[in-house]
């Protein structure tokens, strides 16, 4: 509610600065107005619907705001007249369909004020204002009915006659966008209107302000064809066809771009007849090669079959090429609203032609490529001056090659290597010129981004010197420094005027003059990273590689160093790697968010649909497999370990044995009593720690299969057994500690009773039945007691 308060208090102020405000102080106010009204767009967008007495105060108040900007329409004064404009076209931008619908009236003042004798200014708004009036009425069929049906055929008229007589160059340019505008949408209106459309339009199209011949001999005068107009003209001219009766637009438009064509080749004919071509037309062209005597000057004066006006001069025929090689891009380049036949070979032939005359070189005579052909009825200064106009015929119908590949995208690629080599053909002869170098580069780029993948090395070799050329427009040069001249011998060299200064301090400041012309400096720098990403890799040369992995450092391109980083030199011999720019790119534009995610790429490896859900099972089965055989192995060691703990127990305890019987002394016989209390002591301790006190098996119990049976003896029902006094006893004392329930048992050597020398007394007892016949030694009990005894 505060807001409709808020527009209402805008809108009363805005109708009573109008009324209040004396018609000649309007326009300094109209500014004020305008921006005031973006304020009131609910009010002026919102239907008025009668009711309460707020919505009543509304529409008297939107009511009484549209009146008077009607009454100014009417006005007398033009100062009135302008302020309605401005106003209305303000109005209508931010009113939407609810000021639209009844816009009727304001469509009638002004088409009236096109009919009065007002200023320019007036008028180019007023054409401004009723074309946005007619486009936005294009969604309403409606009001399109109501409004634009019935206002149209006037409004055309109106205008028509507006640039009949001697036009400014701005309401020229404005109806014709007007023109531009409305033609495609309503075509059947204009239809009527093509009888006065074609001639205007054949003086636009394709000026020639240099012509010789009379200015009264022009519809229009040259000096009201600016290169806006003329541009408007062609693309105006371009859509005429729309207007052809139903089912007729597509011949037509094929029909107005065969003559465009001839008329190039028309003039052509004129212009290149200082030099002999070497082109010759296809089946389809019609070229007259003049055989007989030429004329002193180069004029055009017979009709064309798009009745374009008559030029002389050399001048005026290169300015005719130009504007019609511009007619074609527009067709290239500019919509239709039916399919259509384009004939791409005669596109081509006549580019071909127009590239086939290049400037020759002075100081290659001898060279093919500039071996031209002079004319010798045509004199020298006529052929300097095609020399002087050929850069720019060549630029445009660079154009022409940019909006073709444009417009047919990959299916140009047929066309790519004749392409190419006439480029390079061309750039060889006129690199010097600003323009020409531009045109290749953005042409190239096209080119490049569409097949240079498939290009040979043969192609890419012949591209070196272009590309060589664009690094150097990149790169700053330093200016050149004059040599001051010194004596020689002692005497001074001849007196000549000098220029005082060059005495001056030089400045060392690095430019570059190519870099005033903005076209080409953006342009090289497009086509650098296209060169990195587009030119397989294997086929630049080491030398030219590295001019353009410099050129992108010293720059600070950060395309061209990305393309240079994902598109790195083959290997070089031996297998060695070829070096990168990667690490003087991450200290120049480490900040940059594309650099950083080259540098550190942290993207894990994404599955999707099946696959994923394949792996997904394989990874498990493979989990469930690993893990069955984990446990396999971990049953298998653990049996081994036990066994082989077994083995190495014995294996040592045997070891150790007879080590003791060869190097130890005979013992006391005390030592041998005090050692069989030990090992009685020894195996009662172990019978009482139990199972879980340690993994061996107490070394006390008798093995049945020992090769000599063990002795015992009655005393308190316990085993005793005999050690010789030469075997010296070695047990391990178990070691008890307060705080531990735990004790460790270190393996005990057995000492089991043993046959000595003949000279040692065998033991009072001695078990029956021995299975050793060997009679030098005795029993050796080693290692632990097997599972039967134990038990």
């Amino acid at each position: 509610m505060a807001s409709t308060a808020s527009e209402m208090a805008a809108l009363r102020a805005i109708t009573f600065r109008l009324s209040s405000t004396s018609t000649s102080q309007l326009p300094q106010h109209a500014p004020a107005i305008a921006t005031l009204l973006s304020s009131c767009r609910t009010l002026l967008s919102s239907p008025q619907i009668s009711g309460s007495k707020s919505a009543s105060e509304t529409s008297v108040a939107v009511h009484k705001y549209r009146t008077l900007i009607s009454t100014l329409l009417q006005d007398r004064s033009i100062q009135g007249r302008w302020t309605a404009i401005v106003l209305v076209k303000a109005t209508l931008e931010i009113g939407g369909w609810e000021t639209l619908q009844k816009s009727l009236p304001w469509v009638r003042g002004l088409l009236g004020i096109l009919s009065k004798p007002d200023p320019p200014s007036s008028k180019k708004l007023c054409i401004i204002t009723l074309t946005r009036i007619f486009v936005l009425t294009r969604e309403y069929p409606t009001l399109v009915r109501e409004i634009t049906t019935p206002s149209l055929p006037s409004f055309v008229q109106s205008c028509l006659q507006t640039i009949s007589s001697k036009p400014s160059a701005d309401i020229l340019r404005v109806v014709l966008e007007s023109f531009n505008q409305l033609l495609p949408r309503h075509p059947t209106i204009f239809r009527s209107y093509l009888k006065q459309l074609q001639p205007l339009l054949a003086e636009l199209v394709a000026p020639t302000p240099s012509t010789k011949l009379g200015r009264e001999q022009l519809l229009v005068p040259s000096s009201c064809v600016s290169l806006d107009v003329s541009e408007s003209a062609q693309r105006l001219f371009v859509q005429l066809p729309c207007c052809a009766t139903k089912g007729a637009s597509s011949e037509e438009w094929e029909k107005a771009l065969k003559s465009s064509i001839s008329s190039v080749h028309q003039a052509a004919d004129k212009v290149y007849r200082a030099v002999v071509e070497d082109w010759k037309p296809n089946a389809g062209a019609a070229v007259k090669i003049n055989g007989r005597t030429l004329d002193d000057e180069v004029l055009d004066l017979d009709a064309s079959d798009m009745s374009l006006p008559p030029w002389s001069g050399l001048y005026a025929g290169g300015e005719r090429i130009i504007g019609l090689l511009r007619l074609i891009k527009e067709f290239l380049a500019t919509p239709t609203s039916n399919g259509v036949c384009l004939r791409a070979a005669a596109i081509m032939d006549l580019l071909t032609r127009i590239f086939s005359v290049t400037i020759p070189s002075s100081s290659a005579t001898k060279d093919i490529q500039n071996s031209v052909k002079f004319n010798s009825q045509v004199s020298q200064v006529e052929r300097e001056n095609l020399w002087a106009i050929l850069p720019y015929i060549h630029a445009t119908a660079i154009e022409v090659l940019i909006a073709f590949t444009d417009r047919f995208e990959e299916t140009v690629s047929i066309f790519d290597i004749a392409i190419l080599d006439q480029l390079v053909w061309l750039f060889g002869s006129e690199k010097q010129s600003i323009q020409i170098r531009t045109a290749v580069y953005l042409v190239v780029t096209r080119i490049l981004e569409f097949s240079g993948r498939a290009l040979s090395k043969a192609t890419v070799d012949q591209l070196a010197k272009l590309i060589r050329t664009c690094c150097d427009d990149l790169l700053p040069q330093a200016q050149a420094v004059p040599i001051s001249q010194s004596k020689t011998n002692g005497t001074s060299q001849q007196q000549s005027s000098t220029n005082a200064d060059t005495f001056l301090t030089t400045s060392t400041d690095v430019k570059n003059p190519s870099a005033l012309y903005i076209g080409l400096k953006q342009a090289a720098h497009d086509f650098l990273p296209v060169l990195f990403a587009n030119i397989p890799a294997q086929h630049l040369s080491d030398s030219l590689r590295t001019k353009m992995d410099r050129t992108a450092i010293l720059v600070q391109h950060k395309d061209a160093m990305i393309a240079s980083v994902l598109n790195p030199p083959p290997t070089k011999k031996f297998g060695k790697p070829a070096a990168s720019i990667l690490p003087l790119m991450a200290r120049s534009i480490s900040g940059e968010q594309d650099v950083e995610a080259l540098l550190r790429p942290r993207m894990p490896i994404i599955t999707i649909g099946a696959k994923r859900s394949e792996l997904d099972d394989a990874d498990e089965m493979e989990d469930e497999d690993e893990e069955a055989n984990r446990n396999e192995d971990e049953e298998a060691n653990s049996e081994a370990e036990a066994i082989g703990d077994i083995e190495m127990e014995e294996e040592r305890f045997v070891g150790e044995e007879l080590d003791t019987i060869l190097e130890t002394a005979a013992v006391s016989k005390e030592t041998s009593v005090d050692q069989r209390t030990a090992d009685v002591s020894i195996g009662r301790d172990n019978h009482d720690q139990g199972p879980g006190a340690s993994n061996k098996r107490p070394q006390l119990e008798e093995d049945s299969t020992s090769y000599v049976k063990r002795m015992k003896t009655d005393m308190d029902n316990q085993e005793a057994i005999a050690v010789p006094p030469i075997i010296p006893a070695t047990t391990a004392i178990p070691s008890h500690t307060e705080n531990s329930n735990q004790h460790t048992v270190l393996p005990a050597i057995v000492a089991t009773p043993i046959l000595a020398s003949q000279t040692t007394a065998f033991p009072a007892t001695v078990a029956e039945g021995s299975d050793n016949e060997d009679d030098d030694f005795g029993e050796l009990v080693l290692g632990q007691d097997t599972d039967e005894e134990s038990e």
